[in-house]
């Protein structure tokens, strides 16, 4: 092939030109780059029947603080419209897809769509713009579609040495139900497992009117992942009903399905819709989640009917320089 000449090499990647002073210039090579890995993202999902959707930009700043409470305010991209009303840049693009996808879904009975977008947060250096992948699957969903969409997900990290970890929401709501505890409590009891603060757990737990069981288990909680096998007997241990039973099952269930996907039953997504499994994507070069999903449940704005989904979002940009390693 001749120098500075685009091709395909074996691998089905494209074979970008040389650096040159009459060629690419390295900004608009890497523009070139991260275009050619979006698209196998996108050309995988689409030989698998999803269609691509452009969620809206903005989103209303009350209805989505009340369905998310675990999420900071001072993390949100706040701005006010013409009409005075407060608005947000969106912070989550799946939140924003329950309502233009819902009235959609409901009339189709079944609607599978990925998205190529841009969340927005504020950090103490100003507004971070994320870049995401996702995929999300309405309608009726049954364990033959959570194997599908976890298999998904292990075909997207592939290429390098990753973990799956995936737990269910049925297990934390299954120990609530053992226990009188108002719904701040509960978020706040979230929220600390969200950050791993297993010593603020302990604490409040110590100092907060609790059965004896529900303290045993909430001090084993971040003791409750690994391989299934390993914890099997601690697991066991950790049930106190059925609804916790369930998921203990489920979870054990599906991580047959790949030797990277391990247990942890103290997984909580940032935000609160979701319900029933749980699950993140790691690299084992990156110290940070790559990729996050589970199963949710859609309601109409009138709240008076339901839909099932499942789907996970990547760390675009993430993921995009684990794949350049890999072909390196």
């Amino acid at each position: 092939m001749p120098e500075g000449h685009a091709g395909i090499n074996l691998y089905g990647l494209f074979i970008f030109p040389e650096r040159g002073s009459e060629k690419v210039n390295g900004k608009l090579l890497q523009a070139l780059k991260s275009y050619e890995y979006k698209r196998k993202m996108e050309d995988y999902v689409i030989d698998r029947g999803y269609i691509p959707f452009e969620p809206q930009v903005f989103e209303e700043f009350e209805h989505f603080a009340i369905q998310n409470p675990r999420l900071p305010r001072e993390e949100l991209v706040v701005l006010l419209s013409g009409k005075q009303q407060i608005l947000l840049l969106r912070p989550d693009i799946t939140s924003a897809l329950m309502k233009e996808i819902y009235p959609i879904a409901l009339k189709e009975e079944k609607c599978k769509i990925f998205y190529q977008s841009i969340v927005y947060r504020n950090n103490e250096e100003g507004i971070k713009e994320i870049n995401q992948f996702g995929i999300e699957n309405f309608g009726e969903i049954n364990e033959s579609t959570e194997i599908e969409i976890i298999v998904m997900a292990i075909d997207l990290l592939s290429k390098q040495p990753f973990i799956l970890e995936i737990g269910h929401t049925g297990f934390l709501e299954g120990l609530f139900n053992e226990c009188d505890l108002s719904k701040e409590q509960k978020n706040l009891v979230k929220r600390l497992i969200y950050l791993k603060n297993s010593d603020e757990l302990k604490i409040w737990s110590e100092k907060t009117i609790l059965p004896k069981e529900v303290k045993r288990v909430l001090n084993e909680l971040f003791n409750l992942q690994g391989k299934g096998k390993e914890i099997s007997s601690l697991l066991t241990s950790c049930i106190l009903n059925k609804q916790m039973d369930d998921a203990v099952h489920k979870i054990l269930r599906l991580q047959e399905i790949s030797p990277n996907i391990h247990v942890d039953f103290s997984i909580i997504n940032e935000l609160d819709y979701y319900d029933g499994i749980v699950f993140k994507g790691y690299y084992d070069r990156l110290n940070k989640e790559v990729l996050r999903g589970g199963r949710y449940k859609v309601l109409s704005e009138d709240s008076e009917k339901m839909m099932d989904a499942i789907g996970f979002s990547i760390d675009t940009n993430a993921w995009i320089e684990c794949q350049e390693v890999a072909y390196k």
